[in-house]
C-alpha cells in the first residue's frame, strides 16, 4: 500500500553488498555492509524526523528476510534527500566505529 504521508525506508537501500538493481539506492560510497533497522531508527532520530519501525516488513523483491522497514513522516522531506542524508551519517557512523575497535 503506498502511502503519500510517510517516507518508507528499507535497510537494503543502504548495503553495500547489493547492486543498484537489487535495491541499493546510494552510492558505494556511502554504502556499508548490512544495515539494520535499529541504525536507521538511531540516525532518523538523531537527525529529529518522527518516524515508525516496522520490524516485520521485508523489502518487496526481497521478501524471505525480514529485516524490518522505517516510516518517517513527509512533512516537507523529499525522500532522495532523506536517503542521502541518512547513508552520509551511517558511513561515517560505521568508519568512527571501525576506527574504535582497532
Amino acid at each position: 500500500m503506498k502511502r503519500k504521508d510517510r517516507i518508507i525506508l528499507y535497510p537494503e537501500y543502504f548495503d553495500s553488498r547489493l547492486t543498484r538493481a537489487s535495491g541499493r539506492r546510494v552510492p558505494l560510497s556511502i554504502s556499508v555492509p548490512a544495515p539494520s533497522v535499529e541504525e536507521l531508527a538511531l540516525i532518523s532520530k538523531r537527525l529529529g524526523y518522527e518516524f515508525e519501525i516496522e520490524p516485520q516488513s521485508a523489502y518487496p523483491s526481497n521478501w524471505w528476510n525480514k529485516r524490518g522497514r522505517i516510516l518517517i513522516n513527509k512533512d516537507d522531506l523529499k525522500k532522495n534527500e532523506v536517503i542521502k542524508t541518512i547513508g552520509r551519517i551511517l558511513s561515517k557512523a560505521r568508519k568512527r566505529k571501525k576506527e574504535r575497535t582497532q
